[in-house]
């Protein structure tokens, strides 16, 4: 999820309860809410380190509570009066709901690093939810005029996960629903994905992958189904293998890309190598893309990523 979430949800928390715990839990709970998005810093080495380490060891049940204890030591430093296990706590269930709400989008999650380096997602809810924001929103506004704050935010926090179960329920549907317009039937699919749109929870878009074929299209459920587009696979030949083995930079990306897209062609510069991430595709914009060039003799000479 997008930081200002991941913010409101923090004040929600705390305000639900966590903050009484000690003084000083506040603010521990909000900057938790933020931590394991440290690994952003990455991104000054440019896009393809922000790629290859965003939601890797900081986002992991591995690093929870190392990074709650790095927290809760720096917090009680600062704040004389504050209670190192309760602020700890709070630190370690805030860090906890980042990396739960993070498994709900698209991007993945590499919740179990260092020892599975998968990017695992639910495809629930879209990177930035407007409901969300407007409902968390809400709730912070209410519970800071009202006496009984801690009601107000615990009906949010309990609004908030019945919003996401009721997506996930109609994940299932737009799975389901999209396997059903494969032409050579669901067995025949190898991997699937029904990923949200950021207003319409009955809106989805649909992407099959059959081995040598994408199938991919817009669904909206419980309207007339419309057939998926196909798009065939380009093969990759011993020239682009070279390539991927190559090239740092597609390395990285497709050990993050579950959908990639293959595209060769000429130019005055060599030949270009690219893949797309079709969960990320947008007409007329460069969403998720590795390209590399290499020369006559197979020799890298630019790579980058674009996101």
């Amino acid at each position: 999820m997008d930081n200002l979430t991941h913010t409101l949800t923090g004040l929600v928390v705390a305000r639900a309860g966590i903050g009484q715990l000690s003084p000083g839990a506040t603010l521990a709970v909000v900057l938790a809410s933020n931590l394991p998005d440290a690994d952003l810093l990455f991104s000054l080495n440019g896009s393809a380190a922000y790629l290859e380490h965003h939601r890797d060891l900081s986002h992991s049940l591995v690093a929870a509570p190392v990074l709650a204890v790095a927290l809760a030591g720096a917090l009680c430093v600062f704040k004389k009066d504050a209670r190192i296990l309760p602020i700890f706590l709070a630190s370690l269930l805030a860090v906890a709901v980042h990396v739960f709400m993070d498994l709900w989008t698209s991007y993945g999650t590499r919740v179990l690093a260092p020892f599975d380096p998968t990017f695992y997602t639910w495809d629930l809810v879209f990177i930035v939810d407007p409901w969300l924001l407007l409902l968390l929103l809400a709730s912070v506004l209410i519970a800071g005029r009202v006496a009984q704050a801690s009601r107000v935010a615990s009906l949010a926090l309990g609004l908030m996960l019945a919003y996401v179960g009721g997506r996930a329920i109609l994940h299932a549907r737009a799975l389901e629903e999209g396997l059903a317009r494969v032409p050579t039937g669901p067995a025949s699919v190898l991997r699937a994905a029904a990923l949200p749109s950021p207003l319409d929870p009955r809106s989805w878009r649909f992407l099959a992958d059959t081995g040598a074929v994408y199938l991919t299209g817009d669904l909206r459920l419980g309207a007339a189904a419309t057939p998926l587009r196909r798009r065939e696979k380009r093969p990759e030949t011993p020239a682009v293998a070279h390539v991927r083995e190559s090239s740092a930079v597609a390395g990285i990306f497709l050990r993050f890309s579950s959908f990639p897209w293959l595209e060769v062609s000429e130019t005055a510069e060599g030949t270009l190598v690219s893949w797309t991430d079709l969960r990320f595709e947008q007409p007329e914009r460069d969403n998720f893309v590795a390209r590399v060039v290499v020369d006559k003799n197979g020799r890298v000479t630019r790579e980058s990523f674009h996101f």
